[in-house]
């Protein structure tokens, strides 16, 4: 993918037509984006995962603005579940973070809502939805055609499910059947390590999955 796992989450998430936050994410997308970060961090090798326990191992910047101050709050000798409820905390923002970084990258515009001339409030208008159409394109994939996932795909698709929006994506409620199962199972994939499997399995725990 060429955005991170958190931001192609956060598109999810994003109700297309109304330009906020689904409301079936909204107790659920700031842990579960965090947790897409801590997990590219791993996939990039700055942290390592042993019994779901954090290890940091490298504190060099990614490039990444939102992956950096994920990275410098990481503390080795935690559990990942530990780690997720204490960032949540220190990371309230994290939408309007990904609002602005999304913006910078013009695939989010910032539009305000209207009554005549007075303004209402502030909707994210999916500027480049090529991102967003290829998540969606490779989910179905991996659905219907049993195409092989990447590794930061098998992490984006079970924490779809796990913050409860798969259904955003598979609409037609016999393809969410089906949707369901492969998602529920994707943890298992052989195209992950073991150590990230566990971590996967733990969090479908943690957010009662």
């Amino acid at each position: 993918m060429k955005i991170s796992i958190a931001e192609g989450l956060y598109l999810i998430a994003l109700d297309d037509e109304e330009g906020r936050l689904l409301a079936a994410a909204e107790k659920t997308i700031v842990p579960g984006l965090i947790s897409a970060c801590i997990l590219e961090l791993h996939l990039q090798k700055k942290v390592e995962l042993h019994d779901s326990t954090i290890t940091v191992s490298d504190t060099t910047g990614t490039g990444n603005g939102i992956l950096d101050n994920v990275l410098k709050k990481l503390k080795s000798g935690v559990s990942l579940t530990d780690t997720i409820e204490n960032l949540t905390h220190h990371f309230k923002d994290i939408q309007e973070d990904l609002n602005q970084l999304l913006i910078q990258r013009g695939i989010l515009k910032k539009e305000a809502t209207k009554l005549m001339w007075i303004p209402l409030s502030e909707r994210m208008d999916n500027a480049n939805y090529a991102f967003e159409q290829q998540i969606r394109d490779s989910m179905f994939n991996i659905v219907f055609k049993s195409a092989k996932p990447t590794p930061g795909f098998v992490v984006l698709m079970s924490l779809i499910y796990d913050c409860q929006i798969l259904n955003e994506v598979f609409k037609d409620k016999d393809e969410l059947i089906d949707a369901v199962k492969v998602a529920k199972d994707i943890v298992n994939s052989p195209m992950i390590t073991d150590e990230l499997s566990q971590a996967l399995k733990n969090l479908k725990a943690y957010f009662g999955n």
